[in-house]
């Protein structure tokens, strides 16, 4: 487990810094997209500059009769990276040559009206849209003046020149959603790898939980029913060694009374076998069991009997059952139930228990004067391997088979189990025999 605990945390660990990577790479990733889009902005903030001042040149002039501007380029090629000759970034430099243009006769030609910023937004939107940009709100404004409620806002100043200075400030709709629709695809993916990591870590730790949980109600079986199989054996190994050792043929009686204690506990050590043989649910799935008429009141009392012989403790067991009642049902598998349910009431007790024991053609009682079952534990009492663990209750023994064995005998003979009580009032349990009929 320790070797399990470092791996686990290894590799965690090794997940967190890819985890922390990934996140890093994709905010670098954000950062350059972002940077790409407001640089696309900047050149369409450009050719709509250049646009407008056309619009306002051309309502300048008589706008009957055409009107043409004369712009001169000068196109300059470089030398690229690989010492080949390339006219590098060329459609940027033409775009600034004709901003250039445009502001030189903007400024020479006293004719032009000011310019109409409220246009200029218009005709960006426009640019925009080309590139798949949708802008809900577009305010420019003239550098260095109050733009009023901009807050959230992004934006650019334009200036005709890096070395100039900003003519006026472009404000904008902020573009997040637009940057993260272009990182949509490994977002998406990133997320899906990130969450598969994360259930399947958890299925992992979980399913562990659940095996350490497994291994430790092993552990406790194995415990307690070594502990249960040790106190017949040994009342059993008493019985003979007693008979060995002061051996008196003439002593018949009392002969009789020790191997009468030895078949007792080997009945009982042969029950417990039985039962822990039962608990498998493939045997469950292809049990046969012998089912015949069986006198219901001679069984009672005999397992009655034995388990007041048994007892450590005083035990009133109060049998109400008519003599001629019998039932339906596999006469081994009976007293085994009737056994765990006595034997439980026996345990589950204080100094003395009182225990009532009645049937009819519906249905058998079982109730006790013991301490009782809290409530948040009536629902969980014939799980697998399930023990009440509050208070008192686990210092009896047991080994958390018996009541699985009760419940899953009785609905193979068709038989429904239900259990009532109440702290330091006892326990009840009820079989109904549903379609058995007295005899």
């Amino acid at each position: 487990m320790k070797r399990f605990r470092t791996i686990t945390i290894i590799c965690l660990s090794i997940i967190t810094i890819l985890v922390a990577a990934n996140s890093w790479y994709l905010h670098r990733l954000y950062e350059s997209i972002r940077m790409q889009t407001l640089q696309t902005i900047k050149e369409c903030v450009r050719r709509a500059d250049v646009l407008e001042i056309i619009d306002r040149k051309a309502l300048a002039s008589d706008q009957q009769e055409d009107f043409s501007i004369k712009v001169g380029l000068v196109v300059k090629g470089e030398i690229d990276s690989g010492g080949n000759f390339d006219f590098i970034h060329e459609m940027d430099k033409v775009n600034q040559t004709m901003s250039e243009q445009f502001h030189s006769v903007e400024q020479t030609d006293v004719t032009l009206p000011s310019r109409n910023y409220s246009r200029l937004a218009s005709l960006l939107q426009n640019e925009l849209k080309n590139y798949g940009i949708n802008l809900n709100r577009v305010l420019i404004v003239p550098f260095g003046e109050n733009a009023g409620k901009v807050k959230g806002m992004w934006h650019i100043d334009f200036s005709v020149m890096e070395e100039q200075a900003p003519l006026y400030t472009v404000y904008f709709s902020p573009l997040q959603k637009h940057v993260l629709q272009q990182m949509a695809g490994i977002v998406a993916t990133s997320s899906a790898i990130l969450a598969l990591m994360i259930f399947l870590i958890w299925y992992l730790l979980h399913w562990v939980g659940k095996l350490r949980s497994i291994e430790q109600m092993k552990d406790d079986f194995t415990h307690n029913m070594t502990h249960e199989l040790k106190t017949p054996v040994a009342v059993a190994y008493s019985a003979a060694d007693s008979m060995l050792r002061y051996y008196d043929q003439s002593d018949e009686a009392r002969n009789k009374q020790f191997l009468k204690i030895i078949l007792q506990r080997l009945s009982f050590l042969s029950g417990m076998i039985e039962n822990i043989l039962s608990m498998s649910m493939e045997r469950f799935k292809t049990m046969k069991l012998n089912i015949e008429s069986v006198a219901v009141k001679p069984i009672v009392e005999e397992v009655a009997g034995m388990m007041e012989l048994k007892a450590d403790k005083p035990v009133e067991i109060d049998v109400d059952i008519p003599d001629k009642f019998s039932i339906q049902a596999d006469s081994l598998h009976l007293g085994n139930i009737l056994s765990n349910l006595i034997d439980n009431a026996i345990k589950y007790s204080g100094n003395s228990v009182k225990i009532s024991i009645k049937a009819d053609a519906g249905s058998m009682t079982i109730e006790d004067n013991g301490i009782g079952i809290d409530k948040e534990n009536l629902p969980f009492l014939f799980d697998k391997f399930y023990r009440v663990t509050s208070g008192d209750h686990y210092e009896a023994g047991g080994y958390g088979l018996g009541l699985f064995y009760v419940k899953h005998i009785s609905e193979l003979m068709g038989w429904t189990i239900h259990v009532t009580s109440k702290p330091g009032q006892g326990t009840k349990f009820t079989i109904k025999f549903n379609d058995n009929e007295e005899r």
